[in-house]
């Protein structure tokens, strides 16, 4: 058996998206002693204020804030490193061409993938977790971040001020998996209690078909430590919102995993439920 620590590297667009999405797998990984590191895209800059609670932030601030909130979260999930590439928050602009000037979606995919890929040589992460092609949902960087990634893969395996690295598992998350979602919406409705996905699932319809998974990972353990990360977050999630109302046992009982597709690189065995399953941990 390799003494090798695995390691293992999630990207993210914007600070909370590492508390949102990934953050059960992070913290089992963490707890049982791998490497566990983040790199965050963008600055957060563009956010709003989303929590009705929280006092209004001039937006000159909001990018220091939103700083003091991944620092916090980062924490409550056990990241080991944090590499921040700086880039400015893109917004959600009615029409995704529109864009600001030099954000993050705006600047060439060479230059923000280089970033990236001295991450990957410096980290040589064994597995990378970032996002599907259409990034979850349609918001400009979450799309950048999937095609900065595969590019920086590329760019990594190449020398730089580090050794080049080819990392030998790419996967992405699958986020909220239609079948979790109906799962736990029909167990709420069953017992008689309102359930926050009725409104999300009449909109999405049947065009939201799950993707099959490759690794489905059970987190059970880790869903307070999400809701604790997210919490952190205090601009951005209303610590009293309908979200955090899914009883724990609910959420259990009908889907207690993290789902993951291989993107590239090494297949995993069948029903694997490990990320670094099949993986020749090298240093």
């Amino acid at each position: 058996m390799s003494d090798v620590t695995p390691r293992l590297l999630f990207v993210h667009a914007h600070p909370d998206d590492e508390s949102s999405k990934g953050s059960p797998t992070a913290a089992a990984h963490a707890r049982r002693g791998d490497r566990v590191v983040l790199v965050c895209c963008t600055d957060g800059s563009a956010g709003d204020v989303l929590n009705p609670s929280h006092p209004p932030v001039d937006p000159a601030d909001m990018p220091a804030l939103r700083e003091r909130e991944l620092a916090a979260a980062v924490e409550i999930i056990g990241f080991d490193a944090v590499h921040e590439l700086g880039f400015v928050d893109s917004g959600l602009p009615e029409d995704p061409a529109d864009v600001p000037a030099g954000c993050f979606a705006d600047l060439s995919v060479e230059e923000t993938a280089a970033s990236l890929a001295d991450v990957l040589r410096a980290e040589r992460p064994h597995v990378v977790v970032t996002y599907p092609p259409d990034g979850g949902y349609p918001h400009p960087d979450h799309i950048r971040v999937y095609t900065v990634t595969m590019r920086a893969l590329e760019l990594a395996a190449e020398d730089g001020d580090e050794p080049g690295w080819t990392v030998p598992r790419t996967v992405f998350g699958t986020g909220f998996p239609r079948a979790r979602t109906q799962a736990i919406h029909e167990a709420l409705v069953a017992r008689g209690i309102e359930s926050p996905f009725a409104g999300w699932l009449e909109e999405r319809g049947e065009r939201d078909a799950d993707t099959e998974p490759d690794i489905v990972v059970d987190v059970r353990e880790f869903f307070d430590v999400r809701d604790d990360a997210l919490r952190a977050h205090a601009s951005q999630v209303d610590p009293d919102g309908r979200w955090f109302n899914i009883p724990r046992e609910v959420e259990v009982e009908c889907f207690p995993w993290e789902t993951y597709v291989i993107l590239d690189g090494e297949p995993a065995p069948e029903d694997a439920t490990d990320l670094f399953a099949g993986i020749d941990l090298a240093d």
